[in-house]
């Protein structure tokens, strides 16, 4: 076994944590890991990849989203845009039903007509 070093490693199988050798996988094996490092790890006899940064799964296919917190400057942008389109809503709905009610009013008192009496 060249390059070979050892590795404590869990296994779905074992809960246990036991030392393996590992050595580099074969060339022919050389993209069985998309995002990540090949091994092989000779006590069973199995391939296993070590994942790049950003990325999981058995074979490294998974991106793994990294939430970073949002910064003080954009929770105030929001906060700010917000109370703006609120306050625009606020003064839309105030003129429309000041419109409509004075709109009702102009209807309501041409409303009643003469009627004669016999």
């Amino acid at each position: 076994m060249e390059n070979c070093t050892t590795a404590l490693l869990q296994t779905e199988n074992s809960p246990r944590v036991a030392q393996v050798g590992i050595t580099r996988c074969k060339p022919e094996m050389k993209d069985y890991c998309f995002h990540g490092q090949c091994v092989y790890i000779v006590d069973l006899d199995e391939h296993y990849c070590r994942c790049d940064v950003g990325f999981s799964g058995v074979r490294c296919v998974h991106s793994e989203l990294v939430r970073q917190p949002l910064s003080k400057e954009y929770v105030a942008l929001t906060v700010i845009a917000v109370l703006l389109f609120l306050i625009a809503v606020s003064i839309a709905t105030y003129y429309v039903c000041r419109r409509y009610r004075s709109k009702k009013r102009r209807t309501n008192t041409g409303e009643y007509k003469e009627v004669g009496t016999l």
